[in-house]
């Protein structure tokens, strides 16, 4: 790096005292560390990012891995659901049942409120191409699920997933509309 003229930064006193704590613990010198953090905001700008979209996507990653997603090529994705819903359509949709239940369990298990950590997570299982659309009212759920690759066999076992995870939130399906690449499902207390 060139030597260069030193310019002062002015930052709020509670940030200042944060970042001097951050250089400690990174055993750097905190004018290393205001130049790192410049240089990688910097970056994510000429990237076309904030910083917060930036971090909000690491988030994502980090509970996916936590919650043991894993991420795969998209329509391969699709394709290979539609092949096996075919060929055993109970299994695989028993499967997805048992999964969504489990799910359920889980968010109930580990979060004050389960269906607002469902619909982070929602991001996650319909990360791609495809649109998704939840609303959440006291007592009902809509929900909207659109793609062009979205095929039938994996609408079919995404709705059953779907319908046993809210099922363990109290929550019936009253309707039900889906074909290749649109899912739209209503539940009710």
């Amino acid at each position: 790096m060139s030597s260069s003229r030193r310019k002062m930064l002015a930052a709020q006193e509670d940030i200042a005292n944060e970042i001097v704590e951050l250089a400690k613990r990174k055993d750097m010198t905190v004018y290393q560390t205001v130049n790192d953090i410049l240089e990688q905001a910097l970056r994510v700008d000429k990237m076309g990012f904030t910083l917060e979209e930036i971090v909000d996507e690491r988030w994502m990653l980090e509970r996916a891995r936590e919650i043991g997603f894993t991420f795969t090529i998209e329509h391969l994705l699709y394709l290979t659901m539609d092949a096996a819903f075919d060929e055993n359509p109970e299994k695989f949709l028993k499967i997805w049942r048992e999964m969504g239940y489990w799910y359920g369990k889980y968010f109930q298990a580990k979060h004050e409120e389960p269906m607002d950590a469902f619909k982070a997570a929602l991001e996650l299982l319909t990360l791609g191409s495809a649109d998704y659309y939840m609303d959440v009212k006291s007592r009902i759920i809509s929900f909207s699920f659109l793609g062009e690759k979205l095929t039938s066999g994996y609408i079919e076992l995404f709705s059953n997933f779907l319908e046993s995870l809210l099922l363990v939130f109290g929550y019936n399906l009253k309707e039900k509309e889906q074909r290749k690449g649109i899912l739209k499902m209503e539940f009710r207390r």
